[in-house]
């Protein structure tokens, strides 16, 4: 009988914490009349991109550095872009490529650009995929496990270990969702 009831009490406790967890993961989707339309309920809404974009702006300007960001969905529609002034258009594209190598790959972009590095893979053949083999795109998770879009961010010439596009991406995730996966260690090119 102890058993039993101990299992119940632990059951309602993972009910619980389930729930919750549930309810704060709701204010970063689309949610209400607009859910029900798409058919879909675990899309990143606008104002938490919004947020996000925003987080990383105000990182670069800390920095004194320029960037730009795009931030898709988890089925690679554009949700939120924004080009800080004096970004030229490589900037614009490195960021949407970025995001886009999360989208296909459903990992950070370094984590391509070690490959290469590393010489498990070429550059060319990641291009080929689609991949840009560059830091600075991040997944977009909540719950730890749901993918509900990419960040990318391009534009700022890295400082390492303090700065990088990548590490402008991490703290406004952190900041706006939460504590976040830590990022890929720095891979060395191989000889």
């Amino acid at each position: 009988m102890k058993f039993y009831v101990g299992l119940l009490a632990a059951a309602a406790v993972t009910a619980l914490v389930g729930a919750s967890r549930a309810a704060d993961s709701d204010k970063f989707l689309v949610r209400g009349e607009a859910a029900k339309m798409i058919k879909e309920t675990n899309e990143i809404n606008i104002s938490t991109a919004e947020a996000i974009a925003k987080a990383c702006v105000d990182e670069a300007v800390r920095q004194g550095v320029r960037v730009s960001i795009a931030i898709y969905d988890q089925f690679g529609e554009p949700v939120y872009m924004y080009r800080m002034d004096g970004q030229t258009k490589i900037a614009v594209d490195t960021a949407m490529m970025k995001a886009r190598t999360v989208l296909n790959t459903r990992q950070p972009s370094k984590a391509v650009m070690n490959q290469v590095l590393t010489g498990r893979s070429s550059e060319l053949r990641q291009y080929s995929f689609g991949n840009f083999a560059n830091s600075g795109g991040l997944p977009i998770f909540i719950d730890g496990e749901q993918f509900i879009g990419a960040i990318g961010v391009g534009g700022s010439a890295p400082s390492l270990p303090a700065w990088s596009d990548e590490i402008c991406a991490w703290r406004a995730l952190t900041k706006v969702m939460g504590p976040q996966p830590p990022l890929l260690p720095d891979t060395p090119r191989s000889q």
